[in-house]
């Protein structure tokens, strides 16, 4: 049999099903303006993200080698797409704002961050989040190339993998530490051990400098696999 995910806003929630401009529905991160990030809520305070918990319907294995990368919008939903030029052109230029992402500053303050980040830690704070020591561990930039030739999470062969600190279980309500997480490892629902969801946040910068906007619509497709 299959495995399917549910990607959710909360710990038990239903999908995420955000209207989205050209009639599809997903996540919809809001709107940002130059030298900040969305979602916000105080930029000095470093507050605010997208919660994003991804559970499975599996009722014995757990799936492993979770990880995410870009693709065109409407290729895997078949949703049509409504921004500013095309779906194709929507990836690439997500892909290079991360690439030329240099912030030092996790609240964009220095207004050189860009692109879509994501922090894998659902414990961290809010002073931490987001932070610029942390990148290539748990907090990640789709496109960040890190000086090689090509970037990360652009494809499936540069997915980006599911950290250990995104690993989390439902203790009736009360979101609990896994005890023995595995990177990409989520366990059916109940495993305290691996944990039975992945937790983490994304956010999408701008730098200050950024001269092209509208409507931006991407695909993070997540890939996994499973025994069944």
């Amino acid at each position: 049999m299959s495995v399917l995910l549910t990607v959710s806003e909360t710990i038990s929630g239903a999908a995420y099903s955000d209207a989205l401009a050209g009639g599809g529905t997903g996540i919809d991160l809001g709107s940002v303006i130059n030298g900040q990030y969305c979602p916000i809520i105080s930029q000095s305070a470093n507050t605010g993200a997208q919660h994003v918990y991804v559970r499975h319907n599996a009722t014995i294995d757990p799936i492993t080698s979770l990880s995410m990368f870009l693709q065109n919008f409407g290729v895997g939903t078949g949703f049509s797409y409504f921004g500013a030029v095309s779906a194709a052109s929507d990836r690439t230029r997500i892909l290079n704002m991360g690439d030329a992402s240099a912030s030092v500053n996790a609240n964009n303050a220095d207004g050189l961050g860009g692109g879509l980040h994501i922090d894998m830690d659902w414990q961290v704070n809010s002073t931490n989040q987001f932070a610029a020591a942390r990148i290539g561990a748990q907090h990640n930039i789709f496109g960040d190339s890190g000086g090689a030739a090509a970037g990360i999470g652009r494809d499936l062969a540069t997915a980006i993998a599911m950290h250990v600190d995104a690993m989390s279980w439902n203790n009736t309500g009360t979101e609990t530490d896994a005890t023995t997480p595995v990177a990409g490892s989520v366990g059916k629902t109940g495993n305290i051990v691996l944990g039975d969801r992945a937790h983490f946040l994304m956010r999408q910068f701008l730098r200050t400098d950024e001269v092209d906007g509208g409507i931006l619509q991407v695909e993070v497709v997540m890939s996994y696999s499973y025994t069944a």
